[in-house]
């Protein structure tokens, strides 16, 4: 018999292509199968999505090396685990909007009637792979003095460090702001600046900085994260306007 992925050869009592390291499979696809190797690749307690979740909180900076380094089968690699994450997000805002019929824009600090532009959380998973590439260059230039670390090395670490953030994101979003009348943009601002922490200790670890050298980083990220929320605000106004969602009255105070 061959192998299917790569047609190396294989004896008929192999388990893996000694080839290409693929499972070698015997039974006709069913329903009870394909349940049995979703279990053991996604629910099985041992499975690498649970142990790089459980790592990243206590050796977040170990799974991020190791995987650097060329250990690539004892992680799950970034691209999926962030893949997970986005669409758990995804799942998120729409229980946010749609079953706790929050107004994801409204202002804390403001009494005016605002426009309700929450729609703008339907393209959410599209927005993180855009501006995943921009917090790994923000990133990639503050750490660049140390040189330890190019471009690509700091996309994996925030695809890693963003997609665990967005795990516990998604449980205490859904937990805290069902239970407790908690305005959504302070609690996201604050949760926010746990994300950004936790970001610098990891990233602090990685390239040995001392306190000072990460605290700075910190800052001027945050700064610039600011800055770019902002813009992303400004336009979502304009397309709402140049769509004709909504219109320059709709904006006025009342």
């Amino acid at each position: 018999m061959e192998c299917k992925n790569c047609e190396a050869n294989l004896s008929s009592d192999f388990s893996y292509c000694s080839s290409c390291g693929a499972k070698v499979i015997h039974n006709r696809l069913t329903l009870k199968n394909v349940f049995q190797d979703l279990s053991v690749q996604v629910f099985n307690l041992d499975n690498t999505l649970l142990k790089t979740f459980r790592h990243l909180f206590s050796k977040p900076d170990t799974v991020i090396l190791e995987f650097i380094s060329g250990t690539r089968k004892k992680y799950m690699n970034p691209i999926g685990f962030f893949a997970i994450a986005v669409t758990l997000s995804g799942i998120m805002f729409f229980v946010l909007k749609n079953v706790y019929h929050l107004n994801l824009t409204q202002s804390s600090f403001s009494d005016a009637d605002a426009q309700d532009m929450s729609f703008m959380f339907d393209y959410q998973g599209l927005m993180s792979y855009i501006i995943m590439p921009l917090y790994a260059l923000l990133s990639w230039m503050l750490f660049r003095g140390k040189k330890r670390f190019n471009y690509t090395e700091h996309l994996v670490a925030n695809a890693y460090i963003i997609a665990q953030t967005s795990y516990v994101q998604v449980a205490l979003y859904i937990f805290v702001l069902g239970l407790f009348p908690i305005k959504f943009d302070i609690f996201n601002f604050l949760f926010l600046l746990l994300v950004v922490t936790y970001q610098f200790i990891v990233l602090g670890r990685m390239h040995q900085t001392k306190l000072w050298g990460t605290l700075w980083r910190a800052f001027v990220y945050l700064f610039f994260l600011l800055v770019l929320m902002i813009g992303i605000g400004i336009v979502a106004v304009l397309i709402t306007l140049m769509t004709g969602q909504a219109s320059l009255e709709d904006f006025a105070p009342k």
